[in-house]
């Protein structure tokens, strides 16, 4: 929704083109390509993007297309009644447990994603320019944007904002900043984090209670803030949730997916996904990707 299907398109291929350089293998020898897309939440924005993606890579009905949570979800609790919640560029609180696929959040930089890099970033940004309008004094968090963005005027940020800088990802990378000073000890820095993490843990509990799950598993960029997790962590306990320590890489439920595709069975897919190696290349992928998934 935030690229276009056919950016989104290229962004596959390209993924692809990574993953055979140097293996060997041509595009003929591919049997099944499973894609995590984040926002694949309409039947109607699915139907647009399938075409865009199956024209581009030519691999017709080897191609599947799923929602990033799903993939995310399927690797975390290998299909058992868990909630997956990611919190990246864009946040959601998942579950499809029996087949019956729920989601709380989500709604896109617009109407939702409490807790997200995204609604970091904005929230921050409009504290910055409170100050730099005088509308508010300065602190911390304020003065430390002011200088990491070169922002100096409300007319140096919008043009940040607007025009410079204003694709979705892009803004939501601000949210790293606040970040980096919260764990530098910037209190209002810390707590605008632990805002956006008791919002986003309110939506992990509604899908926890309306699915009957007790555990809960994290993905996504924001969870490397060691005051964002923690905050969410403290809310979900004392609600009697648990929050899984296991880390998720979503790319491993795809792989899963795909492997069930072509023929193997669930254990022998799962030995495979469980590989020391395999798990390994997961995690250096996860993390010099920014953890997205920022994001999701």
């Amino acid at each position: 929704m935030n690229v276009g299907a056919a950016s989104a398109a290229l962004a596959v291929r390209s993924a692809l083109e990574d993953a055979l350089e140097g293996s060997g293998h041509s595009w003929r020898r591919i049997e099944a390509v499973v894609a995590g897309l984040a926002g694949l939440d309409s039947r109607l924005l699915y139907a647009h993007l399938v075409p865009h993606i199956v024209s581009s890579l030519g691999i017709g009905h080897r191609l599947v297309v799923e929602h990033d949570a799903h993939v995310a979800w399927l690797y975390a609790g290998r299909g058992g009644n868990v909630v997956l919640v990611i919190a990246g560029t864009g946040s959601i609180a998942y579950n499809a447990y029996g087949g019956r696929r729920l989601i709380v959040g989500d709604h896109g930089w617009l109407l939702g994603d409490e807790g997200s890099g995204f609604w970091v970033a904005r929230a921050a940004l409009r504290r910055l320019l409170k100050a730099l309008d005088g509308r508010s004094g300065w602190d911390c968090l304020t003065r430390g944007l002011s200088e990491r963005l070169s922002a100096r005027s409300g007319d140096e940020l919008g043009y940040w904002f607007y025009l410079t800088r204003g694709r979705i990802e892009r803004i939501a990378s601000v949210a790293r900043h606040v970040v980096d000073m919260a764990e530098q000890g910037c209190g209002p820095a810390a707590e605008l984090l632990e805002t956006g993490a008791r919002l986003l843990a309110e939506a992990a509990r509604v899908a926890a209670e309306r699915s009957g799950a007790e555990t809960v598993y994290v993905a996504g960029s924001m969870f490397r803030s060691k005051v964002f997790l923690g905050e969410f962590r403290r809310v979900l306990e004392a609600r009697g949730l648990r929050v899984a320590e296991r880390r998720v890489y979503p790319a491993l439920g795809a792989l899963y997916m795909a492997l069930r595709r072509v023929g193997l069975g669930e254990e022998e897919a799962w030995a495979v996904v469980d590989d020391p190696v395999v798990v390994e290349a997961a995690r250096m992928l996860y993390e010099e990707g920014g953890g997205q998934e920022v994001g999701r």
